[in-house]
């Protein structure tokens, strides 16, 4: 197996974790009591170690495992996501398989709103909290659950203007082979004989 060449998100993920995870963790902790220079040297040098080694395994395996994941670009699939989010599909078999998955999330509409419950009990938590460290985590989970109605909602949006165009589309005339390029009498031009 060749090696791929590290992508720039790759990097960004490693880079991210690898700076923000400490830092994140030592501002918590530290925000809540009070400690010494030595303590909190410590505590980054703790948080970073597991940081370097996820960051190291993620440029690792991330050349190997994300490239191997991810949908190849002419699965139908693929094809679908990507005709809904065009609104319109020129094939036939795409637009069949992209009708399905706008049906499959239309059906999946209360992901919306289970999101923004989620996040109305992370704000209730966040109003709540008597420690600021609590009010942080629970404002950062208020913005994942919105992000993630939003992007749902987006989805269901998107399903719904396909099925509303393609109910709108009107339907091509086709020959007696189907193709519709073929004229209605099934290309027959003149007597057989």
């Amino acid at each position: 197996m060749t090696a791929r060449p590290v992508t720039t998100g790759v990097v960004l993920v490693a880079g991210a974790v690898t700076l923000g995870l400490p830092a994140l963790l030592t501002a918590i902790w530290v925000a809540d009591s009070e400690h010494d220079f030595q303590d909190v040297v410590a505590m980054v040098a703790i948080t970073a170690i597991s940081a370097v080694i996820g960051a190291g395994a993620a440029l690792l395996l991330g050349r190997r495992l994300v490239p191997s994941m991810r949908t190849p670009a002419s699965s139908p699939a693929r094809a679908a996501r990507d005709a809904l989010r065009a609104g319109r599909a020129t094939d036939p078999a795409v637009d069949a398989a992209a009708r399905r998955e706008a049906d499959r999330r239309l059906g999946q509409g209360w992901y919306v709103w289970f999101c923004l419950v989620l996040a109305a009990v992370q704000a209730l938590l966040a109003v709540a909290a008597s420690r600021w460290s609590s009010r942080l985590i629970a404002m950062a989970a208020v913005l994942l659950w919105s992000g993630a109605a939003w992007w749902h909602r987006r989805r269901i949006r998107e399903a719904r203007r396909y099925l509303g165009a393609a109910a709108n589309r009107p339907e091509t005339p086709t020959g007696a082979d189907g193709d519709p390029s073929t004229p209605v009498g099934g290309g027959v031009t003149g007597p057989a004989g």
